[in-house]
């Protein structure tokens, strides 16, 4: 389906929407904890998470190719490398959260809706409209080191914030409990899990192509 028809840009506008309604919830929930650390403390600490940085490009790409897909912005978003890139930063936020973290947290009220929203409904409506208005499969080999850039630079990021908050985004990338080699190893595995989710969304892309007889 063409992603300029009625229809496919009602699609990504929900899945902008809904993105940025997490997005919101989550950033007023964490600053009404914010009573002893400030809010430029705990805006800092929104933006050292990868699940808030991963709903920000849906919400961004999906808004643009909604609203004005014939722009560039709107071009840009519906390139299947960055789709491609986007879906996978996305699912990767949904996989980590549900297999490593979510036994951990128990969230009510608020704290449960954006969890909902940024961990489990966007990245299934990011998904399946991956799979349904990209009109033309154009992922490549040549794609996967370029996706790989965004992980490099966020443990980057999230090194340097949770050095000035003293407070780190996620316990698998807490290096003062976890120490410098725990802490590397712990990166690796998850470059790797980026590396193999990676591989298998071209795979996936192909064998689609392949289905399209195109």
């Amino acid at each position: 389906m063409n992603a300029a028809r009625p229809l496919a840009r009602i699609g990504l506008g929900v899945t902008a929407a809904l993105a940025l309604a997490g997005l919101v919830v989550q950033y007023v929930w964490m600053q009404g904890l914010a009573v002893h650390v400030g809010a430029w403390w705990m805006t800092l600490r929104f933006l050292s998470y990868f699940t808030i940085l991963s709903n920000v490009l849906v919400a961004l790409s999906c808004a643009a190719a909604a609203l004005a897909p014939h722009s560039a912005a709107g071009r840009l978003a519906l390139r299947p490398a960055l789709r491609g890139a986007v879906l996978l930063y996305i699912l990767i936020t949904a996989l980590v959260y549900h297999l490593v973290l979510a036994g951990h947290w128990h969230p009510q009220g608020a704290a449960w809706l954006a969890d909902m929203l940024l961990h489990s409904v966007v990245p299934t409506l990011y998904a399946l409209g991956w799979l349904w208005i990209a009109p033309a499969r154009g992922l490549r080999w040549r794609h996967l080191p370029g996706w790989l850039l965004v992980p490099a630079l966020y443990f980057l990021w999230a090194m340097l914030l949770g050095g000035v908050l003293h407070a780190y985004p996620y316990p698998f990338l807490n290096p003062a409990r976890l120490g410098l080699e725990s802490l590397l190893r712990n990166a690796a595995l998850l470059l790797g899990v980026f590396v193999l989710l990676g591989a298998l969304l071209v795979l996936l892309d192909r064998g689609l192509l392949r289905l399209r007889g195109t």
